[in-house]
């Protein structure tokens, strides 16, 4: 009687963890998602900001008084490289990597024949869809980690633009009087 209660507690032991497994790589999935459109944001604003840019430079070179062309050139080219290597980052953390995959049925198949023992209760056949899924799971965090970090890389590269951008304004006024 012990055993079949055991047998018992396991599989719902099991079916709970196989559970939490879904969920976590339904997560997992979601932030994905998320992290990938955040950085397509990146490369919107980008493309806005880069573009005010430009046109200022335009108007800052046909009427830039006492500027030299030297001084909007330094000033424009590295507010520019840093929207760039922002631009590198946002893009970057869009590029989806390689993960750990479910295997193919044939293979899952063939597993399950070798290996049938293996898979003969409930709470065995749980574990290991749960250990699977967390495999996959575990993949996709860490790529996701990866994204987070080139996010935040452009952010900081899109902002220390900005603030140049502050910075040079404020140059270009003490130039001109």
């Amino acid at each position: 009687m012990g055993n079949s209660e055991e047998n018992k507690t396991a599989n719902e032991l099991y079916a709970y963890v196989k559970e939490f497994a879904l969920l976590k790589l339904e997560n997992e999935t979601k932030r994905e998602d998320s992290l990938i459109q955040q950085s397509a944001n990146m490369q919107t604003a980008f493309s806005f900001t880069t573009a005010a840019l430009l046109m200022v430079a335009t108007i800052a070179a046909e009427y830039r008084g006492a500027m030299s062309l030297e001084f909007l050139l330094l000033a424009f080219s590295t507010i520019t490289t840093l929207m760039l290597v922002s631009l590198v980052f946002a893009s970057m953390a869009q590029n989806r990597q390689l993960n750990t995959t479910f295997p193919d049925i044939e293979v899952f198949t063939q597993q399950i024949e070798d290996k049938y023992t293996d898979y003969l209760t409930s709470a065995q056949r749980d574990k290991a869809i749960a250990e699977l899924i967390g495999k996959v799971q575990k993949s996709k965090d860490e790529i996701n980690d990866k994204r987070v970090k080139r996010i935040r890389w452009s952010m900081r590269f899109f902002y220390s633009a900005l603030a140049l951008t502050v910075f040079w304004f404020f140059v270009a006024l003490c130039i001109m009087f």
